[in-house]
């Protein structure tokens, strides 16, 4: 599926707006010729120039709003990018009352067996991939994962 530069153009410019609306009520800091709003003004005033060169290669380009390509009319092409969402969702819904030690192994593995890893390699990366995000996450950046039924056997 591949949009028109223009139309991903005007959506860069929409939220280059918004993002500049919401910085430019952040408060000053007293003495400071910059505060906290800043930044994201900095950031929105890029997006908002890349936005504008979207759209003007787009219209230049005079090619249709969108073309579907063919990989797209498959099936089990739909089915793997739908999976990633509802992998997403099912991580959001779970990982609280299940604990993150246990919902991200099963799910990591399942993902990648649909988009099509061998299921003994999609094991391997699940439990290894799980295994380095809860060090660098929990014990790193001291960031609390959800534990859910696990708290009591940890704490």
């Amino acid at each position: 599926m591949k949009f028109n530069d223009a139309i991903l153009g005007a959506a860069v410019l929409a939220l280059a707006l918004a993002v500049y609306l919401a910085s430019r009520g952040f408060p000053t800091l007293p003495g400071q010729p910059y505060g906290p709003g800043t930044f994201p003004i900095l950031i929105a005033a890029t997006m908002a120039a890349t936005g504008v060169s979207l759209v003007i290669a787009g219209l230049g380009a005079r090619t249709p709003a969108l073309v579907i390509a063919d990989r797209f009319r498959n099936r089990r092409a739909l089915w793997r990018m739908a999976a990633v969402p509802a992998f997403v969702v099912a991580y959001i819904l779970l990982s609280k009352p299940v604990g993150f030690p246990l919902v991200v192994p099963p799910l990591l593995g399942a993902l990648l067996i649909v988009l099509g890893t061998r299921p003994w390699v999609a094991i391997v990366i699940a439990l290894g991939t799980t295994a380095a995000f809860w060090v660098v996450f929990a014990r790193f950046l001291l960031v609390p994962l959800p534990l859910g039924l696990l708290t009591d056997v940890i704490y």
